[in-house]
Protein backbone atom coordinates (compact mmCIF):
# COMPACT_ATOMS: atom_id res chain seq x y z
CA UNK A 1 0.00 0.00 0.00
CA UNK A 2 1.68 3.21 -1.33
CA UNK A 3 1.65 5.85 1.74
CA UNK A 4 1.87 9.63 1.82
CA UNK A 5 5.45 8.86 3.22
CA UNK A 6 6.37 6.87 -0.19
CA UNK A 7 7.66 10.20 -1.59
CA UNK A 8 10.30 8.65 -3.68
CA UNK A 9 7.76 6.37 -5.37
CA UNK A 10 5.38 8.56 -5.83
CA UNK A 11 7.80 11.25 -6.98
CA UNK A 12 8.27 8.95 -10.53
CA UNK A 13 4.03 8.36 -10.30
CA UNK A 14 3.24 11.59 -10.66
CA UNK A 15 4.90 12.88 -13.52
CA UNK A 16 4.22 9.86 -15.89
CA UNK A 17 0.22 10.68 -14.92
CA UNK A 18 -1.82 11.19 -18.27
CA UNK A 19 -5.15 12.51 -16.13
CA UNK A 20 -7.86 11.63 -18.03
CA UNK A 21 -11.08 13.28 -15.91
CA UNK A 22 -12.38 15.20 -18.52
CA UNK A 23 -12.30 12.43 -21.10
CA UNK A 24 -16.50 11.11 -20.84
CA UNK A 25 -19.12 12.14 -23.34
CA UNK A 26 -20.50 15.01 -20.73
CA UNK A 27 -17.84 17.01 -19.98
CA UNK A 28 -18.14 20.10 -20.29
CA UNK A 29 -15.85 23.72 -19.92
CA UNK A 30 -16.44 23.27 -16.49
CA UNK A 31 -14.99 19.82 -16.10
CA UNK A 32 -12.48 20.45 -18.82
CA UNK A 33 -11.50 23.51 -16.47
CA UNK A 34 -11.11 21.27 -12.88
CA UNK A 35 -9.56 18.84 -14.83
CA UNK A 36 -6.64 21.55 -15.83
CA UNK A 37 -6.71 23.02 -12.54
CA UNK A 38 -6.07 19.32 -10.99
CA UNK A 39 -3.15 18.68 -13.13
CA UNK A 40 -1.62 22.09 -12.45
CA UNK A 41 -2.04 20.78 -8.87
CA UNK A 42 -0.21 17.28 -9.05
CA UNK A 43 1.78 18.51 -12.15
CA UNK A 44 1.03 15.83 -13.70
CA UNK A 45 2.75 15.15 -17.29
CA UNK A 46 -0.68 15.70 -19.77
CA UNK A 47 -4.32 16.52 -19.42
CA UNK A 48 -6.56 14.73 -22.20
CA UNK A 49 -9.28 16.14 -23.29
CA UNK A 50 -11.56 15.60 -26.56
CA UNK A 51 -10.70 17.95 -29.35
CA UNK A 52 -13.38 20.20 -29.26
CA UNK A 53 -12.00 21.80 -26.23
CA UNK A 54 -8.18 21.95 -27.42
CA UNK A 55 -7.70 25.28 -27.51
CA UNK A 56 -9.59 26.04 -24.13
CA UNK A 57 -7.22 23.73 -22.34
CA UNK A 58 -4.41 25.30 -23.84
CA UNK A 59 -5.51 28.73 -22.82
CA UNK A 60 -5.50 27.20 -19.19
CA UNK A 61 -2.48 25.03 -19.00
CA UNK A 62 -0.53 27.93 -20.88
CA UNK A 63 3.48 28.25 -19.53
CA UNK A 64 2.68 25.34 -17.33
CA UNK A 65 5.00 22.88 -18.69
CA UNK A 66 2.05 20.63 -18.54
CA UNK A 67 0.87 18.65 -22.38
CA UNK A 68 -2.39 19.10 -23.82
CA UNK A 69 -3.45 15.30 -24.32
CA UNK A 70 -5.93 14.91 -27.11
CA UNK A 71 -7.27 11.93 -28.60
CA UNK A 72 -8.25 10.96 -32.43
CA UNK A 73 -10.68 8.75 -34.17
CA UNK A 74 -11.47 7.65 -30.42
CA UNK A 75 -12.79 5.62 -29.32
CA UNK A 76 -13.03 3.05 -32.08
CA UNK A 77 -10.10 3.88 -34.51
CA UNK A 78 -12.99 3.33 -37.18
CA UNK A 79 -12.32 7.11 -38.52
CA UNK A 80 -10.52 6.60 -42.42
CA UNK A 81 -7.42 8.44 -42.76
CA UNK A 82 -8.40 11.41 -43.95
CA UNK A 83 -10.46 11.93 -41.04
CA UNK A 84 -7.90 11.40 -38.66
CA UNK A 85 -5.33 13.53 -40.64
CA UNK A 86 -7.66 16.21 -40.30
CA UNK A 87 -8.49 15.67 -36.84
CA UNK A 88 -5.08 15.96 -35.58
CA UNK A 89 -3.83 18.66 -38.18
CA UNK A 90 -6.49 20.76 -36.34
CA UNK A 91 -5.57 19.75 -32.52
CA UNK A 92 -2.24 20.47 -33.08
CA UNK A 93 -2.95 24.25 -35.15
CA UNK A 94 -5.31 24.68 -31.71
CA UNK A 95 -2.62 23.82 -29.22
CA UNK A 96 -2.31 19.81 -29.02
CA UNK A 97 1.17 18.70 -27.54
CA UNK A 98 0.48 15.03 -27.48
CA UNK A 99 -2.38 12.37 -29.70
CA UNK A 100 -3.48 9.39 -28.37
CA UNK A 101 -4.47 7.81 -32.07
CA UNK A 102 -6.55 4.82 -32.00
CA UNK A 103 -5.92 2.23 -34.86
CA UNK A 104 -7.97 0.83 -36.77
CA UNK A 105 -9.02 -2.26 -35.04
CA UNK A 106 -11.31 -4.15 -37.30
CA UNK A 107 -8.76 -3.74 -40.27
CA UNK A 108 -5.54 -5.20 -38.06
CA UNK A 109 -7.93 -7.94 -37.12
CA UNK A 110 -8.65 -8.80 -40.71
CA UNK A 111 -5.16 -8.62 -41.47
CA UNK A 112 -4.91 -5.18 -43.10
CA UNK A 113 -1.85 -4.81 -42.23
CA UNK A 114 -0.90 -2.18 -45.02
CA UNK A 115 -3.25 0.17 -44.44
CA UNK A 116 -2.85 -0.11 -40.77
CA UNK A 117 0.36 0.93 -41.17
CA UNK A 118 -0.68 3.78 -43.53
CA UNK A 119 -3.33 4.66 -41.24
CA UNK A 120 -0.98 5.20 -38.35
CA UNK A 121 2.24 6.97 -40.51
CA UNK A 122 -0.07 9.68 -41.85
CA UNK A 123 -1.04 10.75 -38.49
CA UNK A 124 2.81 10.42 -37.11
CA UNK A 125 4.08 12.79 -40.18
CA UNK A 126 0.84 15.12 -39.76
CA UNK A 127 1.59 15.69 -36.50
CA UNK A 128 5.39 15.99 -36.81
CA UNK A 129 4.92 18.52 -38.84
CA UNK A 130 4.03 20.52 -35.35
CA UNK A 131 6.16 18.96 -33.29
CA UNK A 132 3.97 16.47 -31.94
CA UNK A 133 4.13 12.78 -30.70
CA UNK A 134 1.66 10.08 -31.29
CA UNK A 135 0.84 7.37 -28.88
CA UNK A 136 -1.06 4.46 -31.06
CA UNK A 137 -3.47 2.56 -28.88
CA UNK A 138 -4.17 -1.20 -29.24
CA UNK A 139 -7.17 -1.63 -27.56
CA UNK A 140 -6.46 -4.88 -26.22
CA UNK A 141 -9.26 -6.39 -25.09
CA UNK A 142 -9.99 -7.04 -28.69
CA UNK A 143 -7.12 -8.49 -29.81
CA UNK A 144 -4.64 -11.65 -29.54
CA UNK A 145 -1.00 -12.00 -28.70
CA UNK A 146 0.16 -12.43 -31.73
CA UNK A 147 -2.04 -9.55 -33.09
CA UNK A 148 -0.74 -7.26 -30.29
CA UNK A 149 2.58 -8.40 -31.22
CA UNK A 150 1.94 -7.62 -35.16
CA UNK A 151 0.80 -3.91 -34.22
CA UNK A 152 3.48 -3.07 -32.05
CA UNK A 153 5.84 -3.73 -34.98
CA UNK A 154 3.56 -2.03 -37.33
CA UNK A 155 3.31 0.87 -34.77
CA UNK A 156 7.39 1.38 -34.32
CA UNK A 157 7.40 0.96 -38.66
CA UNK A 158 4.80 3.94 -38.63
CA UNK A 159 7.53 5.82 -36.26
CA UNK A 160 4.82 6.17 -33.59
CA UNK A 161 6.36 7.31 -30.09
CA UNK A 162 4.39 5.48 -27.99
CA UNK A 163 2.36 1.46 -27.19
CA UNK A 164 -0.73 2.30 -25.45
CA UNK A 165 -2.78 -0.30 -24.62
CA UNK A 166 -6.26 0.70 -24.05
CA UNK A 167 -8.91 3.62 -24.90
CA UNK A 168 -11.04 2.74 -21.59
CA UNK A 169 -14.38 2.51 -23.77
CA UNK A 170 -13.52 -1.16 -24.44
CA UNK A 171 -13.44 -5.07 -23.67
CA UNK A 172 -9.79 -4.82 -21.81
CA UNK A 173 -7.77 -2.69 -19.39
CA UNK A 174 -4.24 -2.34 -18.61
CA UNK A 175 -2.85 -5.50 -17.51
CA UNK A 176 0.76 -6.81 -15.93
CA UNK A 177 0.82 -9.60 -18.69
CA UNK A 178 0.30 -7.36 -21.56
CA UNK A 179 2.94 -4.41 -20.01
CA UNK A 180 5.25 -7.12 -20.40
CA UNK A 181 4.71 -8.55 -23.71
CA UNK A 182 5.03 -4.89 -25.11
CA UNK A 183 8.11 -4.15 -23.14
CA UNK A 184 9.24 -7.51 -24.73
CA UNK A 185 8.43 -7.01 -28.26
CA UNK A 186 9.24 -3.38 -28.13
CA UNK A 187 12.95 -3.49 -26.74
CA UNK A 188 13.25 -0.43 -25.96
CA UNK A 189 12.14 1.12 -29.81
CA UNK A 190 9.25 2.36 -28.83
CA UNK A 191 7.93 3.72 -25.68
CA UNK A 192 4.90 2.20 -23.54
CA UNK A 193 1.76 3.63 -21.82
CA UNK A 194 -0.63 1.69 -19.23
CA UNK A 195 -4.32 2.71 -19.36
CA UNK A 196 -7.75 1.69 -18.92
CA UNK A 197 -9.02 0.66 -16.00
CA UNK A 198 -6.11 1.69 -14.26
CA UNK A 199 -7.64 1.36 -10.64
CA UNK A 200 -4.99 2.89 -8.14
CA UNK A 201 -1.71 4.33 -7.68
CA UNK A 202 -0.76 0.98 -6.92
CA UNK A 203 -1.31 -0.61 -10.61
CA UNK A 204 0.67 2.78 -11.71
CA UNK A 205 3.44 1.74 -9.89
CA UNK A 206 3.75 -1.72 -10.62
CA UNK A 207 3.40 -0.70 -14.62
CA UNK A 208 6.22 2.09 -14.21
CA UNK A 209 8.42 -0.74 -12.50
CA UNK A 210 7.66 -3.35 -15.70
CA UNK A 211 8.45 -0.53 -18.28
CA UNK A 212 5.77 1.96 -18.67
CA UNK A 213 6.72 5.29 -19.42
CA UNK A 214 3.19 7.11 -19.19
CA UNK A 215 0.15 5.70 -16.85
CA UNK A 216 -2.85 7.07 -17.23
CA UNK A 217 -5.16 7.91 -14.07
CA UNK A 218 -9.03 9.32 -13.42
CA UNK A 219 -10.54 11.36 -10.86
CA UNK A 220 -10.21 7.81 -8.56
CA UNK A 221 -6.26 8.30 -8.93
CA UNK A 222 -6.70 11.99 -7.45
CA UNK A 223 -9.28 10.12 -4.97
CA UNK A 224 -6.59 7.79 -3.29
CA UNK A 225 -3.98 10.86 -3.54
CA UNK A 226 -6.27 12.49 -1.41
CA UNK A 227 -7.05 9.78 1.09
CA UNK A 228 -3.25 9.31 1.79
CA UNK A 229 -3.14 12.77 2.47
CA UNK A 230 -1.18 14.15 -1.11
CA UNK A 231 -2.65 17.41 -2.31
CA UNK A 232 -0.41 18.75 -4.71
CA UNK A 233 3.01 17.94 -6.13
CA UNK A 234 6.07 16.65 -4.54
Amino acid sequence: MITAQDTDILKQILPKIDYTAALVPDAGKEAVRKACETAKQYKFATVCVYPTWTKYASTLMEGTGIGILIAVGFPHGSTNTEGKVSEARQICIDGATEIDMVINIARLIEGDYEYVESDIRAVVETAREYGVGVKTILETGYLSDALKRKAIEIAISAGAEYIKTCTGFGPGKASIHDIMLISEVAKGRIKVKASGGVASLEDQWEFIKLGASRVAGRGNIVEQLQEIGVFGAL
